[in-house]
């Protein structure tokens, strides 16, 4: 039996049906009010545990007969408004999970971070698994919190957990329209005319998932390990997408002016709305820079191919129009 939390978003989702279509038991926890949109063809073969993950006694219970954990579930936002349950999921959560896992006995942990989590330094380009925390100018909320998830997995560690940590950059597969890492696909379709001047690095959700379960079921023990199939110009990346849809490509650089004034004016429309806001000042930082997260070790480790960005582009468009009647 296998523990997935995050289970109904898009990462989630495909890791359940890999490890169903592999034979492996899944059982995966969820709130009453979550929503099965992603898993509707496969929830009837999950074995669901509805409740919180800070609710001790019952994540022991849902913990017995469990071999293996791979945790997922995490708050994204860069809303300062959302920092505080963003640090008691993401932190506060998976603490309460690792001591469940050391209290119950369960050994086999995979805990799915972040290339934010990763540290970098000012003028620094390429970045690996050898990269600390360092607590910069360039971390934003989010990315502080998985750090500070990290700790407590590392922790756990120390106390007897077999840890992998998974660290992907932005996960590219047919979520949710309008959420998520499927946002990117919706800028495009809208035919936004602006892109960032930074870089993006990209994954293909069924690449995570492969490797996840790899990861599993190999006797690796405290060691992290960046996925990421490559990274390009966010010029290029919208203008692939955009192209796959049939839609204009953005034309514009987006200057760091028109930046300040759309955080300024998502600030307003965050606030009047009550809605969070899409577009921070951290975002619109990070926006600019330009990383590489290299992906040599767990190409070595696993002998691990990545799916080619074209191929991950076409397939998630063909497969958003499908599910979103595009």
């Amino acid at each position: 039996m296998i523990f997935v939390t995050g289970a109904t978003g898009l990462l989630g989702s495909f890791i359940c049906r890999d490890l169903l279509q592999k034979g492996y038991k899944v059982r995966a926890i969820k709130r009453q009010t979550s929503r099965l949109t992603l898993l509707e063809d496969i929830a009837d073969q999950i074995d669901w545990v509805i409740g919180n993950m800070d609710d001790t006694t019952f994540m022991e219970e849902a913990l017995q007969g469990v071999e293996a954990v791979i945790h997922g579930a995490a708050i994204i936002s860069f809303d300062k408004r959302d920092e505080p349950s963003m640090f008691k999921t993401n932190v506060q959560g998976t603490a309460d999970l690792v001591n469940a896992c050391l209290k119950v006995g369960v050994k086999n942990y995979v805990h799915i971070s972040s290339v934010a989590a990763l540290g970098r330094k000012a003028g620094q380009t390429n970045i690996n698994e050898k990269d600390r925390w360092e607590g910069t100018e360039y971390d934003s909320i989010y990315s502080r919190s998985k750090h500070l998830s990290e700790l407590e997995v590392w922790r756990g560690a120390q106390e007897g957990l077999d840890v992998k940590i998974v660290n992907p950059s932005v996960v590219l597969g047919p979520g949710i329209w309008k959420k998520g890492s499927t946002s990117v696909f919706k800028y495009a379709f809208d035919e936004k005319a602006y892109f960032p001047s930074g870089t993006v690095n990209f994954v293909d959700v069924r690449d995570v998932s492969r490797a996840i379960i790899q990861l599993m079921e190999l006797d690796i023990t405290n060691e992290r390990f960046v996925l990421n199939a490559g990274s390009m110009l966010y010029k290029d990346f919208f203008t692939k997408i955009a192209e796959a849809f049939g839609k204009k490509p953005p034309k514009k650089p987006a200057p760091k002016a028109l930046l300040k004034i759309a955080v300024f004016f998502e600030f307003l429309r965050s606030r009047i709305t009550g809605k969070g806001a899409m577009i921070t000042s951290d975002t619109a930082k990070l926006s600019q820079m330009k990383y590489h997260f290299e992906n040599d070790k767990i190409k070595k480790t696993l002998n691990f191919e990545f799916t080619p960005i074209e191929d991950s582009i076409k397939w998630t468009v063909s497969e958003l129009k499908k599910m979103h009647n595009l």
